[in-house]
């Protein structure tokens, strides 16, 4: 009986020992990361067939050409250009593109594959171009120079130099004519009016040279050029305070044009509507049939309608006839060879957009408008003989309808390429804690510690229970469906909240890319630019409010913060406000009212002040509160001059709006101006070691000072760096970098880490990117350090600094570090490469205390290696590995609840999330760790304590009567 109750009593204890553990499913082992290719908004979108594929191309803001597969929305090649796409077309197997501001770029790409077939670049800037019909040869436009390029040769088959006094923006091409329509200003004797040049396509001998149309401009919405296969090439328009229409065939000049009555198309018509209404191009390839189609735009009874009007020729005599009608602005129609959609806002709600199609092929198409913002744009595709309406949204939504579906076909969400900020939110693990099976019983009660111990043991038992039921399978098997908003015990699921200049706020998953929510934010029709994006609220703990993410923005004058709920994307409140912020940060207050974090907007002018948001009292009044004074800097953006303290004043009466005092302020050296300003960001001064300790067991401390900043500066000799004291603009070290310069094409990247500035510039002699680091310490003789308790800005001391520069592995587009927990583990210094690589090279590597020769022992324990300039670019340390994540402009590091690991994201064009751990998963199981030997070691163990526990008692009893 005796032995029977020890042995319950063991066991009981043993159960109190327990602990439960975490584990991931067979389906997640191994996925670390996701990747997103994107293209950005179009600025141009082409339906086109090409070797029997139907590809819709597209131009982008992001400089991108591409091609998309109708049928699913996938990416069939792109390419990322250096410059601004001026022309985009497609004819026959062929892609025209031309780009450039100073030199003009023509590119003649693989419709199908996407292979350039040849570029040629000539002087000027790109304006328009056009093929030669019949021939591989295009004809372009590069500032006031016309150009014939062929394949076959890197220099013009001919130049013509234009009339520089029109400003050429279109090329219409008919048999051996080409015809160049240029904008010429008003003078003192003409009026504003388009002035044509006919040159012969294969001499570039000029033929005729004419004015035309007066009191109109190509993009004014009042003149189209039209095009058509056999029976020559229009201009169309209607001139101010005018009704009738003028249609003039180029190179015609008697008679100079025929007049037509817009009643003949649209009998409804009358003289008010015509004075208002707009023209418009519906781009059509002059091949696939002999007509020519616009758009005529008109306002009656407060609603805006549109008539497809077609061109044709009967006979002699040229016709027009109206095709289609819509409710619909005209710069959403799109036509195929037999048919036209145009978009139409519906009548029935503000919420929604409807895609009509001609009466072959009728059905509405609906989306939510408030997502997404306003249809801007359209195409019309086909597959498989279906039509299918390509939409583009104003926040950059691209979806593919179908008639009678309300769903999409396919979507793209393009508006992640102009992300500006991002936010990543802890979420919440599964539901299967005792925490969460509280809730489940009566969410409206708050357990215990000894009920939480409780309900987790009755969850185990009934999923103990299950399993045994299931006949002791696999328990991934029954893995529960984990949404985008759904966490996990490692932390290694967030909820990745982007603010895009589109005006769109988009949460996804960070485990998977999976899309949460969106909203389009807009002040009237006009989006939003986000700059910010905030965690007001992070309520990751169990009977929290629900989580809030703010987003800050500029709209037309005015300031624009929106907060979200987090996991639905619920706007909470929407603040216009009647001023341009210059500068948004956290303030260390939290609004007593709702619990949100409270932000401050920096309002500029000969006396700058800070509004507080939310704006309510109790958030002014927990910002008066805080312990210590607040400030604020102005006046470090490119090309200043000078760099301006603030210190914020809590005036009586309090309002929204504090007033600041000028506390200091840096005047830079005379010929030099400001090019580059870094801060610490994203908790990026967090340290768990206060020192460096060296190989003799001394410890050299290092500068931790929250207030840090760096400025750079171009001057004749190079480029200047400061570290200066925020809060009292003290400089604390400069730096001098000769032949070094910034430019766009080489930008300064700087990232504050720990007591590091770490940053990269273009230095011209020897030619090449430098990485450079300064390292503060609290003093250069060990085990020295500022025995202060409180340490004010205006009493500093001056740091110890060294400092080195290394070759850069590669041109970086963007830099950052890693970041954990507590700050324990080792940071990686995280280049985002202008080539697509997300680079992680270990912070030893960049350590300005590396000897210039062999390291002493002393200086190995410690850790240091031989210099070497080159700074590695180890394939083993490229974290994106097969992706090219194009265009990264930002790189953010969040910790997970794994010290060793931290969450990695880099975006710009393509969005890629990662995890990392720099110092190796040491609070982690390796892969080839026997979790069977363990259980059987185990179980082995407690069986021999139970059957040796009556041995020993025994042995013992003998001994005493010994």
């Amino acid at each position: 009986m005796h032995f029977l109750v020890q042995t319950v009593l063991a066991v009981l204890l043993l159960g109190c020992c327990l602990q439960s553990v975490y584990g991931l499913f067979p389906d997640e082992a191994g996925r670390i990361d996701w990747y997103r290719a994107q293209i950005g908004v179009p600025t141009k979108l082409i339906p086109h067939t090409a070797n029997d594929t139907s590809l819709l191309y597209a131009s982008t803001q992001r400089n991108v050409v591409a091609a998309l597969r109708v049928d699913d929305g996938q990416i069939a090649w792109r390419h990322v250009l250096d410059e601004p796409i001026r022309t985009l077309l497609v004819r026959d197997e062929r892609v025209l593109t031309q780009s450039g501001a100073n030199e003009s770029h023509v590119r003649v790409w693989d419709a199908a594959g996407g292979s350039l077939s040849w570029q040629v670049s000539v002087p000027g800037a790109g304006r328009a171009a056009a093929f030669v019909r019949g021939s591989s040869d295009v004809i372009a436009v590069a500032g006031d120079t016309l150009v014939r390029l062929t394949p076959e040769s890197s220099s013009p088959v001919w130049e013509l130099g234009l009339n520089n006094t029109a400003v050429y923006q279109r090329i219409v091409i008919h048999d051996d004519s080409v015809f160049v329509i240029g904008d010429a200003p008003a003078t003192r004797k003409r009026k504003r009016r388009l002035h044509v040049v006919q040159v012969e396509a294969s001499t570039g001998v000029v033929q005729l040279q004419y004015d035309t149309a007066e009191e109109v401009a190509l993009r004014g919405g009042s003149v189209v050029a039209l095009e058509t296969r056999d029976y020559g090439a229009y201009l169309v328009w209607r001139e101010p305070k005018n009704i009738l229409w003028y249609v003039h065939r180029l190179g015609m000049t008697s008679p100079m044009w025929e007049i037509y009555h817009a009643k003949l198309v649209e009998v409804e018509l009358m003289p008010p509507e015509m004075l208002s209404s707009t023209i418009s191009e519906v781009d059509i390839d002059p091949g696939l049939k002999n007509t020519a189609r616009f758009t005529l735009t008109y306002e009656k009874d407060s609603k805006t309608k549109t008539v497809v009007v077609e061109m044709f020729r009967d006979g002699d005599r040229l016709e027009m006839r109206k095709i289609a009608s819509f409710l619909a602005p005209g710069r959403l129609v799109a036509a195929g060879p037999e048919h036209t959609v145009v978009a139409a806002r519906s009548a029935e709600s503000g919420a929604t957009w409807r895609i009509r199609g001609s009466e072959k092929h009728s059905g509405d198409f609906v989306y939510a408008r408030s997502s997404y913002g306003d249809v801007v744009r359209t195409a019309l595709t086909f597959v498989n003989g279906q039509p299918h309406v390509v939409v583009q949204t104003a926040s950059g939504l691209l979806a593919a309808l179908q008639p009678g579906s309300d769903a999409p076909v396919w979507s793209r969400n393009e508006a992640l390429a102009h992300a500006a900020d991002m936010a990543l939110l802890e979420l919440l693990p599964p539901a299967s804690s005792a925490e969460h099976a509280a809730q489940e019983t009566d969410p409206s009660v708050q357990p215990s510690a000894v009920a939480r111990f409780v309900l987790r043991w009755l969850a185990a038992a009934r999923a103990l229970g299950n399993w045994a039921a299931s006949g002791f399978g696999i328990a991934g098997t029954h893995r529960p469906a984990l949404g985008p908003t759904d966490g996990d015990h490692f932390g290694f699921r967030k909820l990745a909240v982007f603010g895009s200049a589109t005006g769109a706020v988009t949460a996804v998953g960070s485990q998977d890319g999976a899309h949460a929510w969106s909203h389009h934010l807009a002040v009237g029709r006009a989006p939003v630019r986000i700059e910010h994006v905030f965690v007001a609220r992070s309520g990751h703990v169990l009977g929290d409010a629900a989580p809030v993410v703010v987003a800050v923005g500029r709209g037309r004058n005015s300031t624009v913060v929106a907060a979200f709920d987090a996991l639905t994307g619920n706007v909470l409140s929407q603040d216009v406000l009647p001023f341009v912020y210059v500068r948004a940060f956290e303030l260390p207050a939290t609004d007593s009212a709702s619990g949100l974090r409270v932000l401050g907007l920096v309002v500029d002018g000969s006396e700058p002040r800070l509004a507080v948001w939310p704006a309510t009292s109790d958030a002014v009044d927990a910002v008066c509160a805080f312990g210590s004074p607040l400030f604020f800097e102005l006046g470090d953006t490119a090309g200043s001059t000078a760099v301006r303290g603030y210190r914020i004043e809590c005036s009586s009466p309090r309002e929204p709006q504090l007033p600041a005092r000028l506390e200091w302020e840096f005047a830079l050296p005379a010929g030099e101006r400001l090019v580059s300003a870094a801060r610490y960001e994203n908790g990026a001064q967090h340290t768990a070691l206060q020192g460096r300790v060296l190989g003799d067991r001394r410890v050299l401390y290092k500068y931790l000072n929250p207030h840090l900043g760096m400025l750079a500066t171009q001057h004749e000799q190079g480029i200047g760096v400061y570290v200066i004291d925020r809060v009292s603009g003290r400089l604390l070290h400069s730096a001098v970098h000769e032949y070094a310069s910034v430019s766009r094409a080489h930008p300064f990247l700087a990232t504050l880490s720990e007591n590091r500035v770490i940053y990269q510039f273009w230095q011209g002699l020897p030619e090449g990117y430098v990485t450079a680091v300064i390292e503060l310490f609290e003093s250069d003789r060990p085990d020295t350090r500022d025995e202060r308790t409180v340490v004010s800005s205006s009493d500093l001391r001056v740091p110890s600094v060294h400092s080195a520069a290394f070759v850069s592995p590669g041109a970086a587009t963007a830099l950052g570090t890693t970041r954990t927990g507590s700050s324990i583990t080792t940071r990686d210094v995280l280049f985002g490469l202008a080539s697509g690589k997300l680079l992680a090279l270990p912070d030893a590597l960049l350590d300005p205390r590396r000897p210039m020769r062999a390291p002493t022992k002393d200086e190995q324990a410690e850790g240091l290696m031989e210099y070497a300039a080159p700074l590695p670019l180890d394939p083993r340390r490229v974290l994106s590995h097969q992706h090219m994540v194009a265009g990264i402009r930002h790189v953010v590091s969040e910790p997970t609840h794994l010290e060793s690991t931290a969450v990695v994201a880099a975006f710009g064009l393509d969005v890629f999330f990662t995890r990392t751990s720099p110092s190796g998963g040491f609070d982690q199981l390796a892969p080839s760790f026997s979790k069977a030997n363990l259980v059987i070691t185990t179980l082995a163990l407690a069986a021999g304590c139970l059957l040796g526990a009556p041995m020993v008692r025994r042995k013992l009893t003998n001994r005493a009567w010994a």
